[in-house]
């Protein structure tokens, strides 16, 4: 936001203060647990250097809160930590309790030994008290009222208490929960190294020393810094301005903030919004950060993930403008995921009416072209027709096999301009079809020339699977279709892509052809069934040539007959596809 807030006097605390002054409360517009293995192990890796004596204290962060009125300190920044500490000492606390039902059965000797018994119910009794939510007094920190779990209804707040109170039962790991995941297994985690570290020592009276110095490491030498703002507006902002550089959240999670700051006045609304858009894209950070930068890049302009949230916070600036942005990612978002898979599942491929549109669609997916998607988001946004859709994706495929697969040019200028595209579709200075395509093929269709030119020496390495194989079985499907008359409109999607009926090959790969082994003319597809992995001699693959369906085939077993396949061939057959590439696309 725009206006300044003064960032009040932050509070150092160590965690044994931290918890025991303090309830704490996770609000429901807050992302769900998502510390993994990495983030839990790094967490380890601090503390083992308190307990090896590398370091006297480790500062574990900041957090940002403002206490409601309730009297609860509502996380806005610094809910993993927390979340990561109780589960942490309920690790520790279940440790001690296994440990304490080996002291029982042990020699009279030790069970004598008072200290030991003290040092397990000590640690018991410093976890509880840190934890509350015992009896009437209230938990030091409730998550989220999240369900969405198909195996349970119980929301995560329960399973946290449980964890956190008790221990989770093998019933309880049967869930399909991402938050709950990440919760045991941050617990399993911690539980296996605070048990692998205190068995280096043999004797039992040790062990539990060693349990004690790791739990004082961390309750005693960990400590966070807290800045509670007097109001949430200020806290947003707060969190906004220590993290606006986003290194360590992801760029979705700051723009979710800087959202929930504008509409805090209708926060319950905003935040239902964000999470149907969110679920859409199974609240991955990475896939809806892409979505809002294709969305921005559809709107207004292409920029990196690490400026996105710099470039939205300029532009969304107003209660008014926050709620256009999410109304826009709302009427948006299904497509999306359709662009990102549109053959699978089932419901993508019947989002299109028109299912030529869909296998264009596909054709690109298979390709690996991620680009276009912001020219067909404000082609939606601005209610264009599917028949229209399809002529302009039909010409993305042309200006991408032009620009991109047969000149090899990169892909920056290609990103930026389908975004310019996107963008004046979106301002209505591009309103119709025809517009459109006059417009990229001024700006960015390479020219007939200079598209022969790279085509006649264009080089391909192929592959039985990925982008590589699409690429060139498209390019040939094409080209044969329009030189032979191998295919029609009707059959060539379903038999190349849909059926996946045939196989790259290689037609020669002996090393006097050196670099013209990978030349678009040393390459043919086969019906997978006449198909080998290798073929030992040319006579095997003239025969398999004369039995394809394909007139291209024939034409090729035939000049494999009469000449030697040499550097001239491999290049003669390639121009004779010159001429039909800028009629293709």
């Amino acid at each position: 936001m725009s206006s300044f807030v003064e960032i009040p006097n932050p509070s150092g605390f160590k965690i044994e203060s931290l918890f025991r002054d303090n309830n704490f409360t996770v609000p429901l517009y807050q992302r769900n647990y998502a510390w993994g293995k990495d983030e839990v192990k790094d967490f380890w890796d601090d503390l083992q250097d308190i307990i090896e004596g590398k370091r006297n204290s480790h500062f574990f962060g900041q957090i940002v809160t403002f206490k409601n009125e309730r009297g609860e300190q509502e996380i806005i920044d610094g809910q993993q930590r927390l979340t990561t500490s109780l589960i942490f000492m309920s690790a520790i606390r279940d440790i001690a309790i296994k440990l304490g039902q080996r002291v029982q059965g042990t020699p009279t000797d030790i069970n004598a030994d008072d200290e030991i018994g003290d040092t397990l119910r000590m640690i018991r009794t410093q976890v509880r008290k840190s934890i509350r939510g015992t009896k009437d007094d209230q938990p030091s920190l409730v998550v989220q009222q999240h369900v969405e779990d198909q195996y349970s209804d119980e929301t995560l707040e329960d399973f946290f208490k449980k964890l956190t109170h008790s221990r989770i039962s093998e019933n309880d790991r049967k869930t399909s929960s991402e938050p709950k995941k990440n919760m045991f297994n941050a617990y399993d985690d911690i539980t296996k190294w605070v048990n692998t570290s205190i068995k280096s020592e043999k004797e039992l009276g040790a062990q539990i020393d060693h349990l004690q110095t790791i739990f004082d490491a961390f309750f005693d030498h960990f400590y966070i810094v807290m800045i509670s703002a007097p109001s949430r507006q200020d806290a947003f902002t707060i969190f906004e301005t220590l993290n606006s550089r986003g290194k360590d959240l992801k760029a979705s999670d700051i723009i979710k903030n800087r959202v929930m700051s504008l509409m805090y006045e209708d926060l319950d609304n905003a935040n239902q919004s964000w999470n149907k858009i969110t679920s859409q894209l199974d609240n991955n950070s990475d896939r809806i950060t892409r979505f809002i930068r294709t969305y921005w890049a559809s709107r207004y302009r292409v920029v990196s993930e690490s400026r996105l949230y710099r470039e939205i916070s300029d532009k969304v600036s107003t209660v008014v403008e926050a709620q256009k942005f999410l109304d826009d990612l709302s009427s948006l978002v299904e497509l999306y995921t359709v662009l990102e898979s549109p053959t699978s599942p089932k419901a993508h491929y019947n989002y299109f009416e028109n299912e030529r549109l869909t296998q264009q669609l596909d054709i690109l997916n298979r390709l690996h072209v991620l680009l276009y998607y912001p020219i067909v988001l404000a082609l939606e946004h601005r209610n264009f027709s599917e028949s229209d859709k399809l002529t302009v994706v039909r010409k993305i495929i042309s200006v991408f096999i032009r620009f991109r697969t047969i000149m090899n040019r990169g892909t920056n200028k290609l990103e930026s301009g389908f975004s310019d595209v996107a963008h004046q579709i979106w301002s209505l200075n591009l309103s119709n079809v025809n517009a459109i395509i006059d417009y990229m093929d001024e700006h960015l269709l390479p020219s007939n020339n200079q598209t022969k030119a790279s085509f006649e020496a264009m080089t391909k390495e192929g592959g039985q699977r990925g982008a590589k194989k699409w690429t060139l079985v498209y390019l040939l499907a094409e080209l044969y279709d329009a030189v032979y008359d191998d295919f029609d409109d009707d059959t060539l999607y379903q038999r190349t892509f849909s059926d996946d009926n045939y196989r790259l090959v290689q037609i020669a790969s002996n090393p006097e052809l050196e670099d013209y082994v990978n030349y678009f003319g040393n390459w043919t597809i086969l019906e997978k069934n006449l198909a080998k992995l290798d073929f030992k001699t040319m006579a095997q693959l003239i025969t398999a040539l004369s039995q394809s369906s394909l007139t291209a085939n024939h034409e090729l077993a035939t000049q494999l007959q009469n000449v030697d396949w040499n550097i001239d061939t491999i290049k003669q057959r390639q121009g004779l596809f010159t001429s039909s590439v800028v009629t293709i696309w």
